[in-house]
């Protein structure tokens, strides 16, 4: 059966069967792919990363399950299979407008955050650098320092529907998402039993979780459930630490550390900043294209996210694949040796 609709995304697909109603689900599928997309540019139809959409499928598959054994509802149904899986759908609602309070059967316009561990690329932190906010308007009882857990796990909130993320407070993603006190509550609840879930599942196989997001519904009886997908290399971000002291990124975050480091970020940086002076929609205009990555780089990549499912699914995607895969250790001190040679200005 063909779908009456399809949702392009930058590294997915959503596969629409039966549009949802006020009253009822709609039925969708997630079909994973093998691109990426970083500082809001797209999917890198140049640079497919071999493995990564049936890694992200296996490791969709497990955080839903270990979900359901918690008993936390959630929008997964089924693998289809290895790239994709059946999900229920729920109403989108319009951006940039407020939704009713009594509203159901929807995505709430919101991304709930949370941090474990401060991450070095950490927003917050840049904004305390600068001088653009304080940490204790940040919400943190004291001054965070990269690599270093916090006392607790911090959750904060941003937009969703919106062409650029914008930081909410707390009241702000209330509102904006048609909740009340209560529900609001309930809410970073929820978060916050997600979280522990991801953390301790991960630190089992010796990945430090720093931080991530969901994004989460109301039911068509009003109840909170989790939908998209959570956990993965794209959503959060993951460090093992190869020696004292040493950290390496373990996400798609490597991936924005390598644009980084080779000054594309500063260029879609002046582009974002040129239009939104001039008053101009489309900072693309004004960028240019990403560079390609290496090959070598690009193989590194599908190692990363093959061994990284591997440890967390018990699945050897990469024997599906005829890919020869090693430890997700191994992987990462060379991850580790690459970014230092990069950031050396060493060609890699």
């Amino acid at each position: 059966m063909k779908p009456i609709r399809v949702h392009k995304g930058s590294a997915k697909n959503v596969l629409i069967f039966k549009e949802p109603t006020k009253d009822s689900f709609g039925e969708g599928v997630f079909e994973f792919l093998d691109y990426f997309s970083i500082f809001d540019w797209g999917r890198f139809l140049n640079d497919p990363i071999i493995g990564k959409g049936i890694a992200m499928a296996a490791i969709s598959k497990k955080y839903f399950e270990l979900l359901k054994n918690k008993g936390i509802k959630t929008h997964y149904q089924s693998m289809v299979d290895s790239t994709k899986i059946n999900v229920s759908l729920v109403n989108i609602p319009q951006a940039y407008k407020n939704v009713t309070p009594d509203s159901k059967n929807y995505l709430l316009p919101i991304e709930i955050i949370f941090r474990i561990y401060t991450h070095p690329a950490s927003s917050d932190l840049k904004k305390i650098k600068e001088g653009r906010r304080s940490y204790q308007e940040l919400g943190y009882a004291v001054l965070p320092e990269p690599n270093k857990k916090l006392s607790s796990p911090k959750i904060s909130y941003s937009t969703k529907l919106e062409a650029e993320d914008r930081v909410l407070i707390k009241e702000e993603a209330r509102v904006l998402a048609g909740l009340t006190q209560e529900e609001i509550n309930k809410l970073e609840e929820l978060a916050l039993k997600v979280n522990d879930i991801i953390t301790n599942h991960c630190e089992g196989v010796g990945l430090i979780h720093y931080d991530g997001k969901i994004e989460v519904a109301k039911d068509i009886n009003g109840n909170f459930i989790i939908v998209d997908v959570m956990g993965t290399l794209d959503e959060d971000r993951f460090m093992i630490n190869v020696q004292e002291g040493k950290y390496i990124d373990i996400s798609k975050q490597f991936l924005r550390n390598w644009f980084t480091d080779n000054g594309w970020k500063l260029i879609v940086d002046a582009a974002k900043d040129r239009v939104e002076k001039e008053g101009i929609k489309d900072w693309k205009t004004f960028c240019s294209k990403p560079p390609k990555l290496p090959e070598k780089i690009s193989k590194l990549m599908t190692e990363m996210y093959l061994a990284d499912a591997q440890v967390r699914t018990g699945e050897n995607l990469g024997e599906k694949l005829g890919v020869k895969v090693r430890s997700l250790k191994q992987v990462a001190k060379e991850m580790y040796n690459v970014q230092k040679m990069h950031k050396a200005g060493k060609i890699y």
